[in-house]
């Protein structure tokens, strides 16, 4: 027979084993009741099913905080408008204690920075198991603007961007809506489009001038190929670590060269210009001149004007030839010979000058270039 004694015992076991639950419960969970943490909000634009409030909030793959509450805006914000009365609410506890020696404003303040430097929210699928977590990474923020919103946050806020399942959805969406804007005859018309093309390479293929075009193809490749393994061999050669580093000292000289004689060159080039526009001119007075009748009872007696002009021509081409040589000879002693530059460029001026001066002067009398230095005028007899 079970005796009264045994059921005090029986009984004070249960109690006492009931109250040792109850106290490590509360010991193991009174912890969070007591541990300070700072706050944190966002707002979605989509659904977040799969996330719940002990959700874990994460800063790129450490657990920093955890979900407290989910909610609509409308609820927590009544000035929210209609559009923005749709969003979820979520607020976040954060772990101080992962952030040394910083204060909730501080707090507030760092993460008021941050979000404008493109930290962001993010629901994370975690696993296959459908369930959510908040994942805080960084974006572009002018590609990922923050949701609009009408009213001041009573936290800490990070905007959020779209999650990864959200954003497939929009694009099989925008995706279905441009396929089925497409009408059938279009869809029948580029099939024969393309059918079209494909039979018309495939004819092109299959004729004398298509496998000839074919073999020609494969002998570019069979080159190329080649030229790569070559280019591939030179530059595993040891000599061609020393030929870059040369060949950018080299550039580095032809540089500094270049910019200290660039204001010179541009002198010249823009004497060069005035010099060519004045002869220009000349040539057109030159021109009206020629084409004036009398000029026909004076082309016999022109012969030493026009060997002056050929010898004037034949120094002026003599002039631009220089020009030109001056030019091609900066490029290939310019590393090496940089007071014989300076000189040419110095003699190249001067060649300009003359040719300025007979410009002028051809400008100003265009028939002394043609018929020399005008006559006497002559005086009738007995005055």
């Amino acid at each position: 027979m079970v005796r009264k004694k045994d059921y005090f015992k029986l009984g004070l076991y249960i109690i006492l084993g009931t109250g040792m639950l109850l106290a490590v419960v509360v010991i193991l969970g009174a912890g969070r009741f007591f541990q300070t943490t700072y706050p944190l909000e966002t707002y979605f634009d989509e659904s977040v099913n799969g996330l719940s409030v002990g959700s874990p909030v994460k800063l790129r793959g450490v657990q920093v905080g955890r979900v407290a509450e989910i909610n609509f805006v409308s609820n927590i914000y009544p000035e929210a408008n209609d559009d923005e009365a749709r969003y979820v609410y979520v607020r976040c506890e954060i772990n101080p204690d992962l952030f040394e020696n910083l204060t909730e404003d501080d707090f507030i303040s760092y993460v008021a920075r941050d979000a404008k430097r493109g930290m962001r929210i993010r629901p994370t699928s975690l696993g296959l198991t459908g369930q959510l977590f908040l994942n805080t990474i960084y974006q572009d923020p002018e590609s990922n603007p923050p949701l609009p919103i009408d009213w001041t946050p009573e936290h800490a806020y990070v905007p959020s961007v779209p999650s990864t399942l959200s954003r497939v959805e929009e694009a099989v969406t925008t995706i279905s809506k441009t396929l089925s804007s497409l009408k059938q005859e279009d869809l029948e018309s580029i099939i024969k489009d393309v059918k079209s093309i494909v039979g018309t390479i495939n004819d092109f293929m299959n004729t004398e001038g298509g496998r000839e075009a074919g073999n020609r193809m494969l002998d570019i490749l069979q080159s190329t190929r080649g030229i790569l393994a070559r280019t591939d061999k030179l530059l595993a050669d040891p000599a061609a670590e020393q030929i870059i580093p040369k060949t950018a000292s080299i550039l580095t000289g032809v540089d500094r060269i270049t910019q200290e004689s660039a204001d010179n060159i541009i002198r010249a080039a823009a004497e060069t210009r005035e010099a060519i526009a004045s002869f220009k001119q000349a040539s057109q007075v030159l021109s009206k001149t020629l084409t004036d009748p009398r000029m026909d009872k004076a082309m016999a007696e022109i012969a030493p004007t026009l060997e002056n002009m050929s010898r004037a021509s034949t120094d002026l081409a003599n002039a631009v030839s220089k020009v030109h040589a001056l030019v091609n000879r900066l490029n290939g002693v310019a590393a090496s010979q940089e007071a014989n530059v300076r000189s040419i460029i110095e003699d190249t001026r001067e060649v300009m000058q003359n040719v300025k001066e007979l410009t002028e002067d051809a400008k100003r009398y265009p028939s002394g270039v043609i018929f020399g230095t005008p006559p006497n005028k002559p005086h009738p007899e007995g005055n």
